[in-house]
């Protein structure tokens, strides 16, 4: 192995290692969705919500 090749193995071992630290830095690298996605999820997940209670209602309501 040349010098070159031992030097950079061994920094990206030590850049691996420190990447596990618990003070590391925190790389967000999801994009951000935009305001209409997020409206669309929302719709969604109450639609999927009631549906899901008409079919199976949960105890506390049926019986409470």
């Amino acid at each position: 192995m040349t010098p070159v090749a031992l030097i950079m193995s061994l920094e990206a071992v030590r850049i691996e290692a420190n990447s596990a630290m618990p003070n590391a830095p925190v790389v967000d690298d999801r994009r951000r969705e935009s305001v209409a996605m997020t409206k669309v999820r929302g719709l969604t997940a109450r639609t999927l919500r009631r549906a899901a209670d008409r079919l199976e209602p949960t105890p506390a309501l049926t019986y409470g």
